[in-house]
């Protein structure tokens, strides 16, 4: 069927490369406040790939 499966982090990180959103930092702070888990290594390495500095 060739589904491609993108997770909340893909999901952000492409809404900011496509300008969709106006930062992947400030919504990946938002989802922090509530029980969503990520490790800081995968956060910084998301938000590199965004564009955006750490």
């Amino acid at each position: 069927m060739n589904i491609r499966v993108t997770g909340t982090i893909g999901v952000i990180v492409k809404a900011k490369t496509e300008n969709k959103i106006p930062s992947a930092k400030a919504a990946f702070e938002k989802i922090l406040e509530t029980d969503f888990r990520i490790s800081d290594r995968i956060l910084k390495e998301a938000i590199q790939l965004a564009g955006e500095q750490p």
